[in-house]
């Protein structure tokens, strides 16, 4: 890669970070919203998942137009909708508005991370898409590791309202940055009078592309059955402090935004595949421990939901690469459109069913959390076998 193409990996994980903590932020705060806006843990499973079925409706609704515009273009204006989105929800005041202020978020944000891979796929190379696909969600890491400890520290010395507003800020510079030195990316207007939504016709005949969107909805199933709960659960089951779930987020996000690029630039050398049964494989450990914990001292806890993150988040990095190569440029768009909305689609009703099989007493501690856990693990060895019949061709 080159430097010119570093530092636009490096913007869009910034936008990736910006996007990505919008959508985290509520969880690690949902003792005191649920508190301030007397949610119980059904409303609660609803605020989150409303974000990622209307992103799911978006995703769909993009389909038609995202390979009919200039990328950076299309990128700009969905980023800046993204932020009245957040702005929005910095100002609820009540569940209601709430409810609304996330469903508009997610409308426009559950697009970006589509066209984001889209601009990565087509200004990278094949040879170097694991590197610059672990560039990339580093942004992710880095909204645990550094966006989620901040949020808690505005949330916990001012108000819960705060984060979205500091967000909006960053979000605003991410956006200035995208304009200045994102190239654009219009390749893919080669005047061939192919029609995005022609995707829609020609991927259920691509079996290759099925796969890839079935791996894609599998491997995030089971993360989004815990990861809503995740806090809560640490706080009332684990025995950690309100205070010391930055802990949990700093340390988690710190070190993936580390080892992200690596396991990239492994899979780049040893091949994705290979390097997606390994890191999978590992996953599995912290996904049954972490589901099964009782109280124990923050050490402890600490190890097991660092692994949970670098592990569980970095097996994304190499099914990334090979689903993105499934699509030829001209339809690559669309294609990732499709595969956000089966994503949103999936982690929506993953986080419905986590509070269908979790039960939260009178204390707030969860019951047969366990039953999460057996789920992640299982639909994490499947997403392997599905993986392993994908091929990077068009």
């Amino acid at each position: 890669m080159t430097k010119k193409q570093v530092l636009w990996m490096i913007i869009l994980a910034a936008v990736v970070f910006t996007n990505i903590l919008e959508s985290m932020i509520l969880m690690p705060l949902s003792p005191t919203i649920k508190a301030e806006l007397s949610m119980d843990e059904k409303q609660w499973g609803l605020a989150i998942s409303v974000y990622l079925f209307s992103a799911f409706v978006a995703g769909v609704g993009s389909i038609f137009i995202i390979d009919r515009f200039d990328r950076k273009r299309f990128l700009i204006t969905q980023y800046a909708l993204f932020i009245v989105g957040t702005l929005l929800c910095g100002l609820a005041t009540s569940y209601e508005f709430l409810l609304f202020a996330r469903i508009m978020a997610g409308f426009f944000g559950g697009v970006i991370g589509a066209i984001v891979m889209s601009i990565v796929g087509d200004l990278i190379q094949p040879e170097h898409r694991g590197k610059a696909t672990g560039i990339v969600m580093a942004g992710f890491s880095s909204a645990a590791g550094l966006g989620i400890p901040l949020g808690l520290w505005l949330g916990h010395s001012w108000n819960w309202h705060m984060p979205f507003f500091f967000l909006v800020g960053l979000s605003l510079i991410a956006w200035v940055l995208l304009i200045l030195y994102l190239p654009n990316v219009n390749k893919h207007l080669d005047g061939s009078g192919h029609k995005s939504y022609m995707i829609l016709k020609t991927v259920w005949k691509n079996s290759n592309q099925i796969k890839g969107l079935l791996f894609t909805s599998t491997i995030l199933f089971g993360q989004f059955a815990i990861i809503p709960y995740l806090a809560d659960y640490m706080v009332h089951n684990v025995g950690l402090k309100e205070n010391q779930l930055v802990w949990m987020y700093f340390f988690g996000g710190i070190l993936t935004f580390i080892t992200n690029p690596y396991i990239g630039y492994l899979a780049d050398k040893f091949g994705q595949l290979r390097v997606f049964l390994i890191i999978m494989s590992i996953s599995l450990v912290p996904l049954a421990i972490i589901t099964n914990m009782g109280v124990n001292p923050l050490p402890v806890i600490l190890i097991v939901t660092t692994a949970f993150f670098i592990f569980a988040g970095g097996r994304n990095i190499p099914g990334t690469a090979i689903v993105m190569g499934t699509a030829a440029p001209h339809e690559r768009g669309g294609y990732m459109s499709i595969r956000s909305a089966f994503q949103q689609f999936a982690s929506g009703f993953a986080v419905i069913l986590g509070s269908w099989l979790t039960t939260q007493q009178e204390d707030g501690s969860y019951l047969h959390f366990e039953y999460v856990g057996y789920l992640a693990i299982g639909t994490s060895i499947l997403s392997y076998f599905l993986l392993k019949t994908i091929k990077q061709q068009f």
